[in-house]
């Protein structure tokens, strides 16, 4: 069977058994979800954010074999990943496997990884997020075949659990479990000094597939080979229930949203320009 080429053949994947399996291990894959033309259209939209665009690169293992490239909210300086947002059907699956009609656009990331691109440390999405409540997911996406090694791995079940502190991405190559925000979250586990104790999950990837995964599940990505590399996108998106909740004093969210504590109180519901709503699609994005 090929990938679906309209809207209600996608949004049919979200089946009972995806929602159960996400509900439980904060991770459910979809197997060649996407076609070929949202593929492209997502080639198009790293083309652009990594020519001459002015979006900033984010480096980690800076300098060294392992660097590899983290880009941030790219819908708003491609036109490519604008139209993916509101025509492919990513965000339809998303309403379906949240139960919210309404869905906003969080943010965006492009991860780049070349041959020898170093792991991405174990880490949870939530700390770094202004926001509470339980309709929120992220899909990840990759343009390129990897095998499981390769892949992002979860550990299952972990969303249900404690929230951890975040890794300090300008420490990481000294210690991935030091901490970022300090006393307010219990540092992150050592998962990699002690695998086999923790129900770690990871596939085999090739385009057209699609990770879901919960914001607060542990998750990780590992290193590239000498001659792969790995160009993947996470969309993270969220539902009607999503309120506004400030991170730690001195500690921005992740991406950087200026004048976001300014416009919101504690509860509110995270409405604002930073977040564009994606469905249902608004009037100045449909077709005419």
């Amino acid at each position: 069977m090929g990938a679906p080429t309209t809207t209600q053949e996608a949004v049919a994947l979200i089946t009972p058994e995806v929602r159960e399996t996400y509900a439980r291990d904060g991770v459910a894959i979809l197997r060649q979800a996407l076609h070929p033309e949202w593929l492209l259209l997502l080639q198009l939209g790293l083309d652009r954010v990594m020519g001459d665009s002015g979006q900033k690169k984010h480096l980690f293992y800076d300098g060294t074999e392992n660097e590899f490239i983290e880009l941030v909210r790219n819908t708003e300086v491609s036109p490519e990943l604008q139209r993916f947002m509101y025509d492919s059907p990513v965000a339809d699956m998303m309403a379906v496997l949240l139960g919210s009609p309404d869905i906003w656009l969080y943010s965006d990331e492009w991860f780049v990884k070349g041959p020898n691109g170093g792991r991405t440390p174990w880490h949870q999405d939530l700390p770094y997020w202004p926001m509470e409540g339980s309709m929120i997911a992220s899909a990840w996406i990759s343009l390129d075949p990897l095998p499981a090694s390769e892949c992002l791995e979860y550990v299952r079940g972990t969303h249900r659990g404690t929230r951890y502190d975040g890794f300090n991405p300008r420490r990481v190559t000294e210690d991935p479990t030091l901490p970022y925000f300090g006393s307010e979250y219990p540092p992150l586990p050592d998962i990699e000094a002690d695998r086999g104790a923790w129900d770690i999950v990871s596939w085999d990837i090739e385009p057209g597939d699609i990770i879901l995964a919960h914001p607060a599940t542990l998750h990780g990505g590992g290193p590239t080979g000498p001659n792969s590399k790995r160009r993947a996108i996470t969309i993270r998106m969220y539902g009607d229930d999503i309120v506004y909740a400030p991170r730690p004093p001195g500690k921005p969210t992740v991406p950087l949203t200026p004048g976001l504590s300014l416009q919101l109180k504690h509860g509110d519901p995270l409405r604002s320009p930073w977040y564009p709503r994606l469905r249902p699609v608004p009037p100045w994005q449909q077709a005419h």
